[in-house]
């Protein structure tokens, strides 16, 4: 090989290396995100923790932490707009349901991309915000315990645009069928739910649950409403044709809060296990809604202080909070513990929301 040739060659070989390099280097630049620009999560989890006070987004597809908020006094509950772009959450008071406390007026518009409190709507009179629920229409809908009241905001105004009388003072939670006509309200410490009209905004009719009650939610099929008996150990089904008792199913413990699978077939239950039960704290149960029995109960440890309960409508999965400061993910067919991280400071209500 002459001098020429093998220079020649050389050149070529380094023109060749030299250009895959260029290629590999203009794929990395388009493959690699900008940066400064925040991952898109469409997602979501939040957790509400009174005494951080705030709340912290998860991502809920592999439950890492994406951002938190924190804000005044104690928020227990939250909600997502139905595109998931922003989160609602009132502030509710210092105290439980019913007890002596401050008595906050305010909810707090969130943005999910980042966790940034772009703005806080005062309720005035409307004190002690707790549940709050966007319905189809896009108005969101928040019990104002203080005025025996349900408000009804437009979101986009930041404004309140009606109200629904709930016949009580402790109107702690409610639940709606899927039309947004009929809200079912529980009525803690007065021991009632209150069926609420919304088209006609008066109580149809008020229930005797014979005790306290905690919590609400509604069957996907609307069948159902249903609502936890901790004093009695019973989880009350009622009818929605006619308000009145369908079933009982007794459980080992105190049901707290219940909540249905997406296909109604189950509906799991958080709440406490009996005085002297192994292990002791929180337990759930599994009700089979065709036999009407408890056919799964938890046997790990999973913390005290009940906080919420939700099936994940992405994996389908069980998730509960304590206050004792852990989410733990439950498998939906056998109860077994899957897997525990730890949330901020007492944490209470847990949501799951999708970006569209």
């Amino acid at each position: 090989m002459t001098v020429r040739s093998f220079l020649m060659s050389k050149s070529f070989r380094f023109a060749g290396i030299a250009s895959l390099m260029i290629t590999l280097a203009l794929l990395g630049a388009v493959a690699a995100p900008p940066q400064g620009v925040p991952v898109q999560h469409k997602h979501l989890m939040v957790v509400v923790s009174k005494l951080l006070p705030g709340i912290t987004l998860y991502d809920a597809d592999t439950d890492q932490e994406i951002c938190h908020a924190t804000m005044g006094i104690s928020p227990h509950e939250a909600a997502f707009s139905r595109d998931g772009k922003m989160l609602y959450v009132p502030v509710y008071s210092s105290a439980n349901v019913g007890a002596p406390g401050t008595d906050e007026h305010v909810i707090h518009f969130i943005r999910t991309s980042d966790c940034q409190i772009l703005s806080s709507m005062d309720t005035g009179d409307f004190k002690r915000p707790h549940f709050a629920l966007e319905g189809p229409s896009g108005l969101l809908y928040v019990t104002a315990e203080l005025k025996n009241s349900i408000i009804v905001i437009d979101p986009k105004q930041q404004k309140i645009v009606d109200t629904l009388p709930t016949g009580s003072q402790t109107t702690h939670f409610f639940s709606m069928t899927r039309d947004e006509k009929k809200i079912f309200t529980s009525n803690v410490s007065a021991g009632t739910l209150s069926v609420v009209d919304v088209p006609g905004k008066q109580v149809t009719k008020v229930v005797s649950t014979g005790g306290g009650n905690q919590r609400m939610t509604v069957s996907p099929d609307d069948k159902w409403f249903v609502t936890s008996l901790g004093t009695t150990r019973q989880v009350a089904f009622f009818r929605t044709s006619d308000y009145e008792l369908d079933f009982n199913v007794e459980v080992d413990g105190g049901p707290f809060v219940a909540r249905f699978s997406p296909d109604g077939k189950s509906i799991y239950n958080l709440g406490t296990a009996p005085r002297g039960g192994t292990p002791a704290g929180m337990r759930v149960w599994k009700i089979d809604v065709a036999t009407r029995k408890v056919v799964a109960t938890t046997s790990d440890t999973l913390g005290t202080g009940t906080g919420g309960l939700q099936v994940s409508p992405f994996n389908g999965k069980v998730y509960i909070s304590g206050y004792s400061g852990q989410v733990s993910v439950l498998d939906p067919d056998s109860l077994k513990l899957i897997k525990q991280f730890q949330a901020p400071n007492t944490p209470d209500g847990l949501f799951f929301g999708s970006v569209q």
